[in-house]
């Protein structure tokens, strides 16, 4: 059948080879926040993003309905710095946490992230292997050969 060879590894023992991998630091994982935050994505939480973004515009229009057309637009300009400079930013740690804590940790919903995109693995001094187009089981197995661990 497989002429003596070792069988091949699941996806799942795979992705822990992945994850260890990158919790030894031999691997850089890089997200597109932008990406992943779209509705389809298997990270995504979209109440995130828009409970802040109904509490920013309410609290414009309430500053224009309450102190005119200078105080809404001052409330406006505040709430489009917030929406950059706070909200976008925990938005992207959010989906970073739950692609460490969830999707490294389910094979299925790994899958589903990489059919996705907006997930990039790369090795110092390589070209990375960006989803979904990459094949992330042969970036584990390329990864392991070069490290002497190879199974396959």
């Amino acid at each position: 059948m497989n002429g003596g060879a070792m069988p091949a590894r699941t996806d799942a023992e795979l992705l822990s080879a992945l994850r260890a991998s990158l919790r030894a630091g031999r691997v850089e994982l890089r997200l597109d926040a932008r990406r992943l935050d779209s509705q389809d994505s298997p990270v995504s939480v979209q109440a995130e993003s828009t409970r802040w973004l109904y509490a920013l515009v309410v609290a414009s229009g309430a500053a224009w309905s309450w102190g005119g057309h200078a105080a809404g637009l001052a409330a406006g300009a505040a709430s489009v710095a917030c929406w950059y400079l706070w909200v976008r930013p925990d938005v992207a740690r959010r989906i970073r946490r739950r692609v460490e804590d969830v999707a490294l940790d389910d094979a299925a919903t790994w899958r589903r992230l990489w059919r996705h995109g907006g997930v990039a693995l790369r090795i110092a001094g390589a070209a990375a292997c960006v989803a979904p187009a990459g094949n992330w089981m042969q970036f584990v197995r390329d990864l392991d050969m070069a490290a002497g661990e190879g199974r396959e």
